[in-house]
């Protein structure tokens, strides 16, 4: 279970100071979208989703910001990525763990997350 809580300090894009931040949550070829929220840069999205991992040591789950605009491509607001073998080493040793990941490709901002990892026989959920 992949739990997005939160952005925050996300780029400004829009005349007012503010953005209509979203989140792209994915793994391989599965993709979840958040909802937009208007004019912040500190979105509360507590967005619940779940992944099939393929390979324990090789998937790597991915975080894009995005801010929507309406009649314009969205502006890219960073990203981040986690590998899920690092989320199986901290869990085994914590439990289910809330992180703080820091955007990357832009001056500022960060995403928060709580990661649950149940192993299943034959197939691994995240």
């Amino acid at each position: 279970m992949v739990h997005v809580i939160e952005a925050t300090e996300l780029k400004a894009c829009k005349p007012n100071g503010k953005s209509n931040p979203y989140c792209e949550i994915s793994m391989g070829s599965q993709s979840y979208t958040t909802r937009t929220l208007q004019d912040t840069l500190n979105p509360k999205w507590n967005f619940n989703c779940q992944f099939f991992i393929k390979d324990l040591h090789q998937d790597v789950l991915c975080l894009t910001m995005f801010d929507r605009d309406q009649f314009s491509p969205d502006d890219f607001l960073g990203r981040t990525e986690i590998p899920v073998a690092k989320i199986r080493t901290e869990q085994e040793s914590k439990g289910p763990t809330t992180r703080r990941l820091l955007l990357h490709e832009v001056p500022t901002g960060e995403v928060w997350v709580r990661f649950d990892l149940q192993l299943f026989e034959q197939k691994t959920l995240l």
